[in-house]
């Protein structure tokens, strides 16, 4: 029996000296970040306190070591761009890129391969997407830091009704008031081209207890050419929509197809700023733009509606256009001029 509980005791001596983790999977003391607003220790990877929100340093070793808080964020909150820049002739390290976005490789290929610049990633914290440029660069990968309010997210460009060539002058007529603005061919910065794509679902549908019977589908969908004109002083810009437009300004060239005539004025205006930079790829990038910068979807429930004598049903519509896509993408390329 001696024997035994002396065995036991070596036995208990030598399990002390196992540690119960291989590794810390924590934090220390002195490595936590401390709010400077509410004075409480926070992870050093934390782009923001977990008390109160304030933003907090955040540095490019942190973040290499951790993950990128890659939450999706609704349309309506504020968020930091990482917008990749093409051109750059290093190196890249495919592997540590797609680990650090949690992209996968083919992604990183058609953004790198894309001619202009796209988005890779959209972040909530402004230092935390800084930082991730930062290594991102050391990765050979070039890329800079825009936020939603430097691209005017909340403002439209300005709708026009129609314009008029005028020797060296545009003229310019708004579309709910028609007052007259006048640009010189020289102060126009930018041409860029697009279509806005919308789609709407209407279905009617029965309901008794927890089973769902469709009656009745719906669907339509719509195209239209766009374009937007900036000049060197304004980031908001002007619009030219396919429809509601007037393309008087055609001439003998304007035809019956609205689409067609937004064509033939795509030519006209380069043809009168030679100088503006023209930018005609967003359709080709929309793909992508997608993956960073979500189109709007929207579902709507009208609840009980009549649908025939004596019977009423429940009414669902379900849309989607891309119109806000558009406009980051555009002023995106105003910003980067």
């Amino acid at each position: 029996m001696d024997n035994d509980r002396e065995k036991n005791q070596d036995n208990e001596a030598w399990l002390k000296d196992i540690p119960v983790r291989s590794e810390d999977i924590g934090f220390k003391a002195e490595e936590m970040s401390q709010c400077p607003k509410c004075g409480k220790n926070n992870p050093p990877t934390r782009p923001n306190c977990f008390y109160c929100t304030a933003d907090l340093e955040v540095h490019a070793t942190e973040i290499r070591s951790a993950k990128l808080n890659l939450r999706r964020l609704e349309p309506w909150e504020k968020g930091f761009n990482i917008i990749n820049l093409p051109g750059s002739l290093k190196t890249l390290d495919t592997v540590s890129i797609t680990r650090l976005l949690s992209m996968d490789a083919d992604h990183l290929k058609q953004v790198t391969e894309a001619e202009g610049s796209i988005p890779i990633a959209r972040l909530e914290s402004r230092k935390e997407a800084e930082a991730a440029v930062e290594i991102l660069s050391q990765y050979g990968l070039e890329s800079k830091v825009i936020g939603d309010d430097e691209l005017l997210t909340d403002k439209l460009p300005v709708r026009l009704r129609g314009l008029e060539f005028c020797e060296e002058i545009l003229v310019l007529t708004l579309f709910n008031t028609n007052e007259k603005r006048d640009i010189r061919y020289s102060e126009i910065s930018l041409i860029i081209t697009g279509a806005i794509f919308e789609s709407r679902t209407e279905t009617v549908e029965k309901r008794k207890k927890k089973d769902r019977e469709i009656l009745l589908e719906t669907q339509t969908s719509s195209d239209g050419d766009l374009i937007d004109i900036y000049t060197f002083d304004d980031p908001a810009g002007y619009r030219v929509p396919v429809k509601g437009f007037d393309f008087s300004c055609l001439g003998a060239d304007k035809g019956l197809l609205a689409a067609e005539n937004i064509r033939r004025l795509i030519v006209d205006l380069r043809s009168f700023a030679p100088g503006a930079k023209f930018v005609s790829d967003y359709v080709a990038n929309r793909a992508l733009l997608g993956i960073v910068w979500e189109v709007e979807r929207r579902k709507d429930s009208s609840g009980l509606q009549r649908t025939g004598f004596g019977r009423k049903d429940f009414t669902n519509v379900e849309s989607s256009n891309n119109l806000q896509q558009f406009t980051k993408y555009s002023r995106l390329q105003r910003h980067l001029l």
